[in-house]
Order: structure tokens, then sequence, then C-alpha cells
């Protein structure tokens, strides 16, 4: 009797040792799991300009969408023909009233590679770069951009 009585013992010991370890595994296997992933991006190019200061100084770029709320990167490539280049991009969207809506800017001094980031998330939607030489004479470039 005495062995059968230490064996009980063992035996609820063992159960009582197994309720505290079996739910925090169940609860970890069902626990829900969060990552820090980043959504896939999509760059576009959207312009591919040259002769822009010479007989006009204002152009606009291909339309491109939004299809998920977020910051848009704006990358340029621009180079004068005899002097540093100088141009206004801005990233703009057509409102129903007619008017616009710049969700950000930047003056782009000098030859070479450059880009900016919108100044706030753009909503889902279609938008377009709109660009102004500052300089006369021959500025040349592409546009594209970075969607999330």
């Amino acid at each position: 009797m005495i062995d059968l009585k230490k064996f009980a013992q063992a035996a609820m010991l063992a159960l009582l040792t197994a309720s505290f370890v079996i739910p925090t595994g169940a609860e970890a296997a069902n626990s829900q799991q969060t990552s820090n992933t980043v959504a896939p991006s999509t760059t576009t190019q959207v312009a591919n300009f040259s002769n822009l200061g010479k007989s006009n100084k204002t152009s606009s770029s291909g339309y491109f969408n939004v299809n998920t709320e977020g910051y848009v990167t704006v990358n340029v490539s621009q180079t004068h023909n005899s002097d540093t280049a100088y141009v206004l991009y801005a990233i703009v969207k057509d409102r129903p009233d007619g008017t616009t809506t710049s969700y950000g800017s930047a003056n782009l001094d000098g030859n070479g590679s450059f880009s900016f980031t919108s100044s706030k998330p753009l909503p889902v939607g279609e938008y377009y770069i709109r660009y102004n030489s500052k300089r006369t004479g021959r500025t040349s470039g592409t546009i594209s951009v970075t969607t999330p």
C-alpha cells in the first residue's frame, strides 16, 4: 500500500506540473503573431522630357496611381545643356472642382539625380508630377515615382 500511495503522489505531482506547462505552450501556439513586413513598392517612370525651358517652362508628367495609402518618392534625373538645371517639381492631384492639391514639392538645383518624398501620405487615387524649369535654355531629364 505504501508503494501505491507514493505512486499516487508522484502521478498527482506530474499532473499538476503538466497543467502549468501545457497551457503556456498551447497559448503561445494560438496567439497571434505580428511582423514588421514592408509592403512591396512599385517604381514607374512617368516622364521623359527635353528642351524644358526653351519654349515651354512648365509641363506635367503622365498619371500614376496610388493603390495603397502612403508616402510617395519622386526620383529625378536632370541636366541642363549649358548651365545648372533648376527645376521645381510638385506632386499634384486634380480635384473635382477643377483645382489641384499639392502633396509636396522640391526645388532641385543641379545636374544629376535627386529624390524627394511627399509631405504627407497620399490617399488612394490618381496623381501626376508638375514640373517647371527656373532656367532658360534646355533642361532634360526623367521622372519616376515609387508608390507604396
